[in-house]
């Protein structure tokens, strides 16, 4: 049976059993129908780790479970019902679900960043240089702080954040080159070109 034809027999099932829970009719439950749900799930969350690398396997775990939650909606499996691919739209709503969470996790690493960066608060020379190096940062691109973390604050080598960010090592080296000294004209007061 392809993964299509299933989804669409499942679908009805996943339904069928979501009425006879809210009716409280326990003879009719079909928990096969929520496992096989869940392996059709699991399957496409192992594409996911290719798509999105920077994902941890327990992230991708979350993510299905997240998905299987928001499948136990009738309003979902009608969507579900109604869409020309019932498979896709399963996909699209695990590669939504993926690019969220690394978006949020984005967010609360720059956050988490600004929050580090030191603020002015012993000599009136270490509040200067902990305060030009705070703007420094702050002026660079996202993409360009996070090569930072990446490299300095996680620990990565070069190798790694090129493969993270599906760019060859060359290009990813000679780009932190750049960052640093962008940052270093910064710091002594220059425009960086």
């Amino acid at each position: 049976m392809k993964i299509e034809e299933g989804w669409a027999v499942l679908i009805s099932r996943l339904e069928a059993d979501l009425r006879a829970r809210a009716a409280g009719d326990a003879s009719r439950r079909d928990d096969a129908a929520w496992e096989t749900a869940a392996r059709f799930l699991r399957e496409y969350g192992q594409s996911l780790s290719r798509t999105f690398p920077d994902l941890q396997k327990h992230e991708v775990d979350d993510l299905v479970q997240d998905v299987l939650l928001k499948l136990q909606s009738l309003r979902t499996l009608k969507r579900l019902k109604a869409a020309g691919s019932p498979a896709g739209y399963i996909a699209v709503m695990l590669r939504n679900a993926a690019t969220d969470f690394l978006r949020q996790r984005q967010q609360r690493i720059e956050q988490a960043l600004d929050d580090e960066l030191p603020a002015p608060e012993t000599t009136e020379e270490d509040a200067t240089v902990s305060e030009r190096l705070r703007k420094a940062l702050l002026s660079l691109s996202p993409e360009e702080r996070n090569l930072l973390r990446m490299r300095f604050w996680r620990g990565l080598s070069i190798a790694q954040i090129a493969e993270a960010s599906n760019a060859m090592y060359s290009a990813t080296a000679v780009r932190l080159f750049r960052i640093l000294h962008k940052l270093r004209v910064r710091l002594q007061g220059g425009k960086s070109p």
